[in-house]
């Protein structure tokens, strides 16, 4: 069996600008343009928990993955946001643009579709953030029985295998494993918060079939992206079966109650936070570049990412911290900070359990 595997020229996140002004936008645009309509590129609309996503591009691995990713909006409905994505531009390294002003993006030579998913999702954000009153949270929703969990955390701190133990559980669910909204419009007339999310399949890591062998069927039967299948295109092999980036170890993106969590060898296996406490970590998004996961130069390194949210294009600080602590606050919503670093698997999981079970 040949697995359907597409290798794109550039095979993470390219450079961008994310507060481009209108005026610089539109030449961009232009230029986007004039190769689309060369193209007879092709458009397609998304529907993103009610915001109108419209995708404009010639790259048909990327027009492939976003109509399996998203539900479809009616070609009636009037776009919200727009991504023009033009491939094989000459003069033009892959870059992307953000217009906040347009609610719109422009890609140059780049058909890798995770920075084209997640800036779709950063796009509607925006748009629900400002008109809608809801807060997009980057991380894992499991449904228990009823009972809603958000696991907020860096990669590789143990996400995705947590999330997928609780789905494992009688009454246990999936909604999903990176993006959830919270309408707290909602929130303030049912007197409780709903988390959903918009994607119709998953954009997964592949790495997770290691830990759940049930998924390698799926996998096998899905279109992927850049997936290494041999020892011989892989950079970082070191002899028979040794890996320069783990030391013999596989580490992967593992990248209401609501766990954050973080891996590290000093920190308490479980700390209860309120508000602000929550609201100190999320912010400050402290979290260690893993191998692999960011410039070579930064592997090793402490870096930052605010709110543990890298899709979000209009960053307001003053409204996620809004958003978080009326989560906590107002809605009572438990906050416990699990360190995966001096705990197993099975003893986190254990924690987010006893945390369920006492509510």
């Amino acid at each position: 069996m040949k697995l359907d595997n597409y290798i794109t020229s550039s095979t993470a996140r390219v450079k961008s600008d994310k507060n481009v002004p209108r005026a610089n936008f539109e030449t961009v645009k232009a230029i986007a343009e004039k190769k689309l309509h060369e193209a007879q590129a092709a458009r397609s609309k998304a529907d993103l928990n009610g915001v109108t996503v419209e995708f404009y591009g010639n790259s048909k691995h990327q027009k492939d993955f976003w109509k399996l990713n998203w539900k479809e909006a009616p070609d009636s409905s009037h776009p919200d946001a727009r991504i023009y994505s033009a491939y094989g531009v000459e003069g033009r390294e892959p870059t992307a643009y953000y217009c906040p002003e347009t609610h719109e993006s422009v890609f140059f030579n780049t058909e890798y579709y995770g920075q084209c998913k997640s800036w779709a999702l950063g796009m509607a954000a925006a748009i629900m953030e400002e008109k809608r009153n809801t807060h997009s949270i980057h991380g894992a929703c499991v449904d228990v029985s009823g009972k809603g969990v958000i696991i907020v955390a860096p990669t590789g701190t143990g996400k995705t295998t947590q999330a997928f133990k609780l789905m494992e559980l009688p009454g246990g669910r999936i909604v999903g494993d990176d993006w959830v909204y919270i309408d707290h419009n909602e929130g303030e007339q049912l007197r409780h918060l709903v988390g959903r999310q918009p994607e119709k399949s998953l954009y997964m890591r592949t790495e997770t079939q290691m830990s759940k062998p049930w998924l390698r069927k799926i996998f096998d039967k899905s279109k992927c992206e850049n997936i290494t299948t041999t020892k011989e295109s892989c950079e970082f092999t070191e002899g028979l079966t040794g890996c320069k980036l783990t030391s013999g170890k596989c580490v992967f993106d593992e990248g209401l109650h609501w766990c954050l969590l973080r891996r590290d060898d000093k920190s308490p296996p479980e700390v209860h936070l309120d508000a602000d406490g929550a609201i100190k970590v999320l912010r400050k998004g402290e979290y260690m570049v893993r191998p692999g996961a960011g410039p070579k130069e930064m592997w090793g390194k402490l870096a930052s990412e605010p709110w543990y949210n890298p899709y979000l294009l209009l960053l307001d600080h003053a409204r996620q911290e809004q958003f978080f602590r009326r989560m906590i606050s107002k809605f009572d919503v438990k906050c416990i900070l699990l360190n995966t670093g001096v705990d197993s698997i099975d003893g986190t999981h254990k924690r987010i359990i006893s945390t369920l079970d006492d509510t």
